[in-house]
């Protein structure tokens, strides 16, 4: 079963009169923080600590989300909005200590080469004309070939400019990694956004952007609106492919090829039946999905529990947006 908490930064009830949250950023010994920035995650609210620590922080009508407070060089603290609003918090960040991080598998220039555009494509995805990452230099990169695992870190918060959208964001990456045997990619951090562009495009880009986006999908799905905003959820699920070749056939390949490089022998026949193995294994995914329900009521795979929505749900759900 997949149970899985979303936490909503833009949803809540809207009010005539704005939140501020005020409070103090310092060390654990005492010393005051400036020119920390503090932000609601995911979103265009943020602020700067002054000489004196000191921040306000108007969040308008949010009631939900995640502050940071996030310095170069200091630890990143993260705050739950709901917890701050009508109070003054002290928040304690210390910096982050100079000794060098022991490392294993160390970070390469080689390693930054060979993974830049893997780690480009799946960061940025297929937008990199109008998406570029300003300091993407200071990226540093750890492969570990045995393992077959690679480790990204930003010593810096990274810059990232979307012309498209007229968009500057501020974005603290805390992980990022891929584990190419297991097949799996996963990264984390936080953001803020500020407007870099005001042309009458951007607005039509940023609507265009928005309609069927995973953002509009959660929104919908928390106000109720998913057949209103235009969305269908299937319940589906991963079934082998019966057209992919059978574990015993991929044995035959992989016996054939390691057969070819232990003696060297290019000569060795390859049979119809090699050729026929070969052509299902190029032309056929090894999993496919099935349907197994149509048009999901969204009860049928959220619970919610106070002003917090949980998706509860088996397998996997199939997300269309027609409008």
């Amino acid at each position: 079963m997949r149970f899985l908490q979303f936490l909503f930064f833009f949803f809540g009830t809207l009010f005539l009169y704005s939140q501020t949250i005020s409070g103090k950023v310092q060390t654990e010994s005492g010393s005051a923080i400036s020119n920390v920035n503090v932000y609601l995650d995911g979103t265009k609210v943020s602020s700067v600590s002054n000489g004196d620590g000191s921040f306000q922080l108007d969040v308008q009508a949010q009631k939900s989300g995640n502050i940071i407070f996030q310095k170069d060089n200091y630890e990143t603290s993260i705050f739950p909005l709901e917890k701050a609003i009508g109070k003054s918090v002290k928040v304690i960040i210390n910096p982050i200590s100079e000794i060098e991080e022991v490392v294993i598998i160390p970070y390469t220039e080689q390693a930054y080469k060979d993974f830049i555009n893997y780690f480009l494509d799946q960061f940025i995805g297929f937008d990199q004309d109008d998406v570029r990452i300003k300091n993407q230099r200071t990226l540093k990169f750890s492969f570990d070939k045995k393992n077959q695992f690679l480790k990204v870190k930003a010593p810096q918060t990274l810059v990232i400019e979307n012309k498209k959208l007229g968009y500057t964001i501020q974005y603290n990456l805390i992980n990022f990694q891929a584990d190419f045997k297991a097949k799996s990619t996963s990264y984390l951090g936080t953001s803020f956004f500020k407007e870099s562009s005001f042309r009458k495009d951007i607005t039509l880009n940023r609507m265009n952007a928005y309609n069927g986006s995973m953002m509009h999908f959660l929104r919908s799905l928390y106000n109720n609106e998913l057949e209103k905003e235009g969305f269908i959820v299937n319940h589906a699920k991963r079934i082998p492919n019966p057209d992919y070749p059978t574990e015993a056939e991929l044995q035959r390949l992989t016996d054939h090829f390691e057969i070819v490089k232990a003696q060297k022998n290019s000569t060795l026949p390859w049979t119809d039946e090699l050729e026929a193995i070969a052509q299902k294994k190029s032309k056929n995914s090894e999993f496919v999905m099935a349907i197994l329900k149509t048009k999901m009521k969204e009860s049928e795979f959220t619970k919610r529990q106070s002003d917090r929505l949980f998706l509860d749900f088996e397998d996997l759900l199939q997300v269309n947006y027609q409008k």
